[in-house]
Formats: structure tokens, C-alpha cells, sequence
């Protein structure tokens, strides 16, 4: 009969207990800077056989960390040899005490998974006791998905293993660094009492004036900073840091931590960010210095020059967080980014998004000029009535629901500039009066209007989507009086007095106006009704305005938002560009590729940058190629008969000349046709031919033409496959493109974005098993071939693997749609203003021709061209340095006045 492991180590007389302390005596001297092999020369004392059972029992249990899969990791070629972290110990403090915290607030599930998480932060980070220590990593999470709660237990963890000073660089609002102090003063901080030396408090940012040396000397106590990003504070942070000894400085392991990376730690070529970044690597210039940092749009991070070591690109590890369950994130709000592989639209996530008309984004939206604002009155237009009225209404209702009153919040986010929001909020303030006074009154058109908002939105979004019981508006009216005098109007910025604050106690009804403080990190708690009408020419800003992604469990029905058509148009962008990014670091994470080559193909778009212009000082001859890439149309002119005819045109054309270089239509398997090995001068002619709307991004006619002219010089994409991709079943519309039988059309809707002037948004046409269309296989054949479990989709990289197994490495893919210029005229008509859903009738001009370009990987290293730039339109750019400089003006005066206070 088998033996357990204890009875085993018994028979040579060692414990479980005593191997497991030697093992952790083990990890101690690797954490200390020790090699495997040097720890346990230095444990010669010990019997050699409890040594060797510890080490295997180590290595075990590193083995066990290195196989964890959640989260993916990219990580330079060093790192990938093992981890020297073999995860939490029986002597830890910090740790612990954390997760017992967590465990009474978490499920179980979610509490392993930051466990495993930070273990893998910290396992990619370097040993403490190692010298010098010069590390740089990139966390990578979702907006508003619990990014603290991980660097926290990396912080509980780094400090258990003998990190000294830990510093936290908050984002550059003091409203953010308070929050995130009180919450590191929460969990980590009083939990451990005399463990822990604060250097900063709730109400003071960083102005030490102890001696460095009898702080950062003390061997057993862990001293901790939670510091703005801005001048004055981190002038103190470094010198403070610099008047210990070399000596001390030398023995004393720092973490530092930078939330919301992407902002402001970047040197963009301004003094203020350049500053910002010097000041930030003169702290790591210290002997024994690592850095982490933490972001959900890494835009610019990807950006920086990986090639200068003392910058902060992420050379030594990129970890991509999982997205939590029950998370409200870009695509389950505004859909999926491809369509499923039936051929169907796209799923278009939740029926909440509320256009705000253009001209009352006018009304709210501060004028430009100083001297304009100050005259400046703002209204509160009917869409942001009704906004206000929703949130009434659901504030009331989430109450009901759950039986108790919980902190619920309205943002109205239309400008960052803080004149201009004390303006807003007055207005609001009048708006919110009329209602109550209404309701006091018992105007009988008010609950009118009240009930009738209620049971269209109900209708839209029903409870029992969710599994919640419905509420009835007659159990709210009786609500909605006390839920309106309940509620509060905060301004939040550098110039208000009263910031917003929940306290633990004291549950808040709050409508909360105010801009920078409010897209940067700052949690806003039980957010419901959200009202966004600032513009940002940049995609990391217009993703991190998003306060309404995040966790929504008991409500999820009555989360609206209303915003521009325009302002929506980029979000639904978004959602594509935040999975490429993500798809691009698993592909390269699974070609065990390094952060060092990881080539991020970002997305333009007119009026929006990859990140702020400034950000893109290093990226603006940046160049990037289209190898592996999936690039396709979505935009067209939907009442330009002869816009949309010359592209059927173009596409007759690109046959005749298959036809007259005697390629054959071909049956290509899944039912599709086209022609095989058409050369490249033939697709490049159709892509001059083929119109592309003005504000597609996606495909640039150039680019492409300069790729594919530097890929055939090394014999690639010489030859291109083309699928005309057809309907299985259905309604067959039908089109003669020259091919002999006529072609079927498929059926599409577009967008509902009111105010698109006639733009038709499909957004998006291609799906991932479309890369294998000329290809005699069915997707399920390759799920089944790969291995792929239940619930696992192929990506876009196994089918190009399959395709490269085919002998199609060096082959092009042009795929063809052909769409039905009346798609669904069984719907109601595409300019009725009462359609609330999210997609309507396709009523073109003409039939629509979609295409997209599918590229194997490329065969020339040389091929890249240039693809990120700064398109900017000034009109909506505001003055951000100004305002960032005054804000550092007041907090260098408060500074000053604390260091007084403090000596």
C-alpha cells in the first residue's frame, strides 16, 4: 500500500513541519540574493537529507507558481528560467492579516485569484536581497476593476519578504492620493500597527522630517509613502531619500508602485511631465530599487523607447490581469468587437448608452477663452434633466431592491476646467430644486413624467435580465421626495473646498460635477447615472473617463449613460483597440517572445490620438508593421449613391482581372467562392479604386501600399487569396459582380448613433474564423484539432498557424462582403427618433461593399511603415497644463507650510 509523503520523511526521521521550515528557511536566502545552489551550501549544517527534501519541496512549490496561467505574462528571457518567490509563508505578517480582510469582504474565488496574482507580480519582480536592483514592470488591469486591491497584496507580500520602503505614486489629484491612502491606511497599515512607519497621512502628502537613516535603517520595520505625482512632493521624497548613507541607501530594498502609470510619469517633452519622470528615476537610481506599474490604458507606456535602460518602459515583465467576473467594462457595455461567426451583428452589449443631442452638448460644453467663461451662464438641457430624474428614480429603486441605503452617485463630467464646473453645478443645483419643489408640491405632471421616464427605461433594460425581481414605480413615488432631499451637489477639483468623500458611516446620495479628479482612478461608489459630454483627443483619457465601468452587483438594470453620438462612435473603437492590445501580449506570450519585442499595433482615429500628443514624443516616427494584422472597413456613406457604386465598381474590376489572368471561381469550402493566387498588383489596383470613408482609420491606403511592396521584395504577398464572402441562408438579396452566377448579398444593421450625417457604422464585419474562409475546413474541425476545450474560441493566431501549416505563410487574404443596401425592412425606419435600440435598418444608396485585409505574418523584418501619429483638432483640446499648473502652484504653498508645521 502507497505511503503519504509524511510517513516517508517520518521513516528518515524528518517532520512535514521541519522540511517545510527548512523550505522556507530556503526561500529566505534566495529572497536574501542567495542562488538555489549557494542557499544550501550555506545550510551545511543541516543534515544533507532535510536540505535536499526542503529544496525539492521548494522547487515544488515554485513549480507550482510558474504553472499558474492566470494571469498571462510577458517576461524578459531571464525571469523565464523560474521564480524566486515560492509564494506567502508561514512567517509572514502583512499577508495574512490582508487576507483575512479580504475573506470577510470577497468570495473565495476572488481572493485566490488576487493571491495568485500578486505572487506572480512579485515572483517577476527582483529578490530584495539582490544587488543592485534596477526592475521595471507592467501590471496591466481593467478601468475601475480592483487594481488597488492587487498592488496592495503586492505590497503586503513585497514588504513580507523584506522590501523597506515601499512608495505609492498616486495619480495627480489629491483627491485620488487621499483615497488611496485611506485605503492602504485601512488595510495595511493599522491591521500591523508597529510593523508599518507612515510617511504620509490622509491629510498630508509627503514632508518627512525624520532622519532617512534611522527610518530607512531599521531592519525590521517597513516604511510606506502614498505621494502625488507632482514636483514639489517627489523634490522631497528624493532628497529625503538621498540624505542617507551610501551605506544605507545601499542595504535598503524599495518598491515603488506607480497607479495610473500612463499619467504623467512619461516625459512628453513638457516641464511639468518631464520633471515628473526625472524625479521619478532619480528615486530608482537608488542601489536596490524596483519598479511596478499600474495601468488599464498603457497606451503611452508601450510607447516609451524600450531602448533607454533608465526610462520606465517595462523591459523586465507586462502581466495582463483577468477581467473579474461581474465586471461592467468597454464591451459589456458597448458589445463585442467582431461579429459572432455566424454572420449575425455583432453583440452590441447593453441597451443603456442615451444619445445627447448636438445641440445641447453645445449648451454644456464652457466656451473657449478665459475672459468668455467668466460671462459664461450653463443650462441644464432636457438631457441632462432627464439624467438627473433617472438617477432620482433609481437611487430609490436600488434602495427598495436591497432593503437599505447604500452610497449611490450621479457624475456629470462635461469640461475639465474647475471654472467651469462651479458654473455647472449651480445649474444642476436650480434643476435639482424644480424637482424637489415639484415633488413637495405634489405636481401631478412631475410624478407623471417621473413614472412614464420609469417604465421606458424598465422596458429597455428589464430586471429580470439580471435575475432581480422587478420594482415597481408606485413603491418608488413614495421614495423619490426623501431620495431628492436626500441628495447632494459636490464640485470636484483643485479649487473646491468641500471634495467628495464616503464615509463608512454615513451612506451618500451625491451628484458629483467635476473633471480631471474624476477620470483618473477616483472611485466613484454605486454609480448609476452618468452624464459625459467632455471630448478627449486621446485614447488612454477617453478610456479612463469611464468612472461607469466596474462592479455593479444588485443593480446592473439601472446603470444609464448619456453622452454624445460622437463620444460613442470612439468608445465602440475602443472596445477593438483594448482587445488587440490584449490579444498582441498573449500572442506574443505564447511565441515566448519579451516585453523588449513587443510591437503594440494601436489603433488612430481622427480627432483622437493613441494617447495625448505630448505623450507621443517618442512614437511620432514610431512605425509598425501589419504582419499577422486583421484590418477592415465599418464606415461608409450610406446616402452616396455614387460613393457606394464606385466601390461595386472597383469590385467588378478586381474580378475581370482574375477572370482575364484565367483564375477560376472556385468553390473555397464553407460555402464561399472566390479565386486563389491573384497577384498583389491586381488587389493593390482595387484598394486604389475602393473608396474609404474620410474618417476610417482602420485601413490606410499608403500604408498598406507601402507594406506590401516591401513584403514582396522578400517574396511575400506576392499572391492573394479572395473570398466573396455569402449568406449560408436567408432573405438572398443578389448582385452581379461579374463572377457568372450572381452573388447573394448579406444583411447588416447599423449603429443607432443619432447625428452620424449619414454615415453608416457597421462596427465591424469580419469575425476571426474568417481567416481561414478559402480554406476547406470547418472552425469546429480546428477547435477540436488544437485541443480547445468547452467555452475556449480560437484566436485569430492559432488560424494563422493553420494557415502557415497550409503553405499560405506568404499568401494575402481579401475578404469581400457584399451588403444589402435594405437590410431588415421589416424594423422601423432608420431616421425614426424614437428607435432607443442599439442598432437599426441599414437604408443605403446603394449596395455596401465591406472588405477586409487578413495578413500572415510578415517575412521582412524591414517591412514596418510608419502607422501611430498625433492627428489632433484643436477645437477639442483644452487648457490641461494650466490647470495642472495652478494645482501645483497651491499644493507647493501647502507643502511649505507643512514642512514649517512639521519642524
Amino acid at each position: 500500500m502507497a505511503r503519504n509523503m509524511g510517513a516517508v520523511m517520518a521513516d528518515k526521521g524528518f517532520s512535514d513541519a521541519e522540511v517545510a521550515k527548512m523550505a522556507d528557511t530556503i526561500a529566505g536566502l534566495v529572497a536574501g540574493g542567495f542562488t538555489l545552489e549557494g542557499a544550501q551550501n550555506a545550510l551545511s549544517y543541516a543534515p544533507d537529507e532535510l536540505v535536499f527534501q526542503a529544496r525539492s519541496l521548494y522547487e515544488k512549490r515554485k513549480g507550482l507558481i510558474a504553472e499558474i496561467s492566470d494571469p498571462g505574462a510577458l517576461v524578459e528571457a531571464e525571469a523565464r528560467t523560474g521564480f524566486w518567490y515560492s509564494g506567502p509563508r508561514e512567517e509572514d505578517k502583512i499577508w495574512p492579516t490582508l487576507k483575512t480582510i479580504l475573506d470577510g469582504e470577497l468570495p473565495e474565488s476572488a481572493v485566490d485569484g488576487i493571491d495568485r496574482a500578486s505572487s506572480r507580480v512579485i515572483g517577476l519582480s527582483k529578490p530584495p536581497g539582490q544587488s543592485p536592483i534596477e526592475s521595471r514592470g507592467l501590471v496591466l488591469g481593467y478601468v475601475q476593476s480592483g487594481k488597488t486591491t492587487n498592488f496592495m497584496s503586492v505590497i503586503a507580500k513585497a514588504a513580507d519578504v523584506g522590501y523597506r520602503l515601499i512608495v505609492v505614486l498616486t495619480g495627480t489629484t489629491e483627491n485620488l492620493r487621499t483615497q488611496t491612502q485611506e485605503r492602504i491606511d485601512d488595510y495595511l497599515v493599522k491591521p500591523c500597527g508597529p510593523t508599518w512607519h507612515p510617511l504620509t497621512t490622509a491629510v498630508h502628502d509627503f514632508c518627512e522630517t525624520t532622519g532617512s537613516d534611522a527610518v530607512l535603517g531599521a531592519v525590521g520595520m517597513r516604511s510606506i509613502a502614498v505621494v502625488k505625482k507632482n514636483p514639489a512632493r517627489l523634490r522631497r521624497l528624493r532628497d529625503w531619500i538621498s540624505t542617507a548613507s551610501a551605506t544605507t541607501r545601499a542595504a535598503c530594498p524599495i518598491l515603488v508602485i506607480d497607479d495610473e502609470a500612463d499619467q504623467a510619469s512619461i516625459d512628453v517633452g513638457t516641464k511639468r511631465q518631464s520633471t515628473i519622470n526625472r524625479l521619478i528615476r532619480e528615486i530608482l537610481d537608488n542601489p536596490k530599487a524596483a519598479y511596478i506599474a499600474y495601468t488599464a490604458t498603457p497606451f503611452a507606456n508601450f510607447l516609451i523607447d524600450p531602448n533607454f535602460e533608465k526610462d520606465l518602459y517595462p523591459k523586465d515583465f507586462i502581466i495582463d490581469l483577468p477581467k473579474p467576473e461581474n465586471y461592467f467594462g468597454a464591451e459589456r457595455i458597448f458589445g463585442s468587437p467582431e461579429p459572432p461567426a455566424d454572420g449575425q451583428d455583432p453583440d452590441d452589449g447593453l441597451d443603456v448608452v442615451r444619445t445627447i443631442p448636438e445641440v445641447e452638448v453645445d449648451i454644456v460644453r464652457p466656451p473657449k477663452g478665459r475672459e468668455a467663461l467668466e460671462v459664461w451662464v450653463p443650462e441644464v438641457p432636457e438631457s441632462m434633466r432627464t439624467a438627473i430624474m433617472w438617477f432620482l428614480l433609481a437611487t430609490a429603486a436600488r434602495r427598495i431592491r436591497s432593503g437599505k441605503i447604500s452610497h449611490s452617485s450621479m457624475l456629470i463630467h462635461t469640461s475639465m476646467l474647475a471654472a467651469a464646473h462651479m458654473r455647472t453645478a449651480e445649474a444642476v443645483e436650480d434643476c435639482l430644486n424644480g424637482l424637489r419643489s415639484a415633488m413637495v408640491n405634489e405636481s401631478t405632471s412631475a410624478f407623471s413624467e417621473f413614472r412614464e421616464l420609469w417604465e421606458s427605461e424598465t422596458g429597455v433594460v428589464p430586471a429580470d435580465m439580471f435575475g432581480h425581481e422587478p420594482v415597481l414605480y408606485s413603491d418608488i413615488e413614495d421614495e423619490l421626495l426623501a431620495t431628492a432631499q436626500a441628495t447632494t451637489i459636490v464640485v470636484d477639483n483643485y479649487l473646491s473646498e468641500d471634495r467628495l468623500y464616503y464615509a463608512k458611516d454615513k451612506p451618500q446620495t451625491v451628484i458629483v460635477v467635476g473633471g480631471n479628479t474624476l477620470s483618473r482612478g477616483l472611485t466613484l461608489e454605486g454609480l448609476i447615472s452618468s452624464y459625459f459630454v467632455r471630448a478627449s483627443s486621446a485614447y488612454d483619457t477617453l478610456l479612463q473617463m469611464g468612472r461607469w465601468f466596474g462592479y455593479r452587483v444588485g443593480y446592473e438594470d439601472f446603470i444609464r449613460i448619456w453622452m454624445s453620438s460622437e463620444l460613442q462612435s470612439w468608445f465602440l473603437m475602443l472596445a477593438l483597440v483594448e482587445s488587440e492590445i490584449r490579444e498582441e501580449i498573449s500572442v506574443y506570450e505564447k511565441e515566448g517572445k519579451t516585453p523588449r519585442e513587443l510591437p503594440v499595433r494601436i489603433r488612430t482615429h481622427p480627432q483622437m490620438s493613441v494617447t495625448a500628443a505630448a505623450k507621443m514624443r517618442q512614437a511620432v516616427s514610431a512605425s509598425v508593421s501589419y504582419s499577422g494584422s486583421r484590418v477592415q472597413t465599418i464606415l461608409f456613406k450610406e446616402h452616396n449613391e455614387e460613393w457606394l457604386r464606385k466601390n461595386i465598381n472597383a469590385t467588378r474590376a478586381l474580378v475581370s482581372a482574375a477572370l482575364d489572368d484565367e483564375h477560376e471561381v472556385q468553390s473555397l469550402g464553407n460555402g464561399n467562392r472566390g479565386f486563389t493566387g491573384v497577384s498583389a498588383d491586381h488587389v493593390l489596383k482595387f484598394l486604389d479604386d475602393y473608396q474609404l470613408h474620410e474618417d476610417a482609420r482602420s485601413i490606410d491606403k499608403k500604408a498598406v501600399r507601402k507594406y506590401v511592396e516591401r513584403e514582396r521584395r522578400s517574396g511575400a504577398l506576392e499572391r492573394w487569396n479572395i473570398v466573396l464572402m455569402e449568406p449560408r441562408s436567408g432573405r438572398d438579396a443578389e448582385l452581379d459582380l461579374g463572377l457568372g452566377a450572381t452573388t447573394k448579398m448579406l444583411r447588416r444593421k447599423k449603429m443607432y448613433l443619432p447625428g452620424s450625417d449619414g454615415t453608416a457604422n457597421l462596427k465591424a464585419v469580419a469575425s476571426t474564423p474568417d481567416r481561414v474562409s478559402d480554406l476547406d475546413v470547418e472552425i469546429e474541425a480546428i477547435r477540436k484539432s488544437l485541443g480547445l476545450g468547452t467555452g475556449e474560441r480560437v484566436t485569430d493566431a492559432q488560424l494563422i498557424q493553420v494557415r502557415e501549416m497550409r503553405g499560405l505563410q506568404r499568401t494575402g487574404l481579401l475578404c469581400i462582403y457584399p451588403i444589402a443596401k435594405h437590410s431588415d425592412p421589416d424594423l422601423a425606419p432608420a431616421d425614426d427618433e424614437t428607435n432607443t435600440g442599439r442598432r437599426t435598418p441599414l437604408r443605403a444608396a446603394d449596395h455596401v461593399i465591406a472588405i477586409s485585409l487578413m495578413f500572415p505574418r510578415s517575412q521582412n523584418p524591414q517591412s514596418a511603415v510608419d502607422y501611430v501619429s498625433a492627428r489632433i483638432d484643436t477645437d477639442y483640446l483644452e487648457d490641461a497644463e494650466r490647470e495642472f499648473d495652478e494645482a501645483d502652484k497651491m499644493d507647493e504653498a501647502k507643502a511649505k507650510v507643512e514642512e514649517v508645521t512639521q519642524a
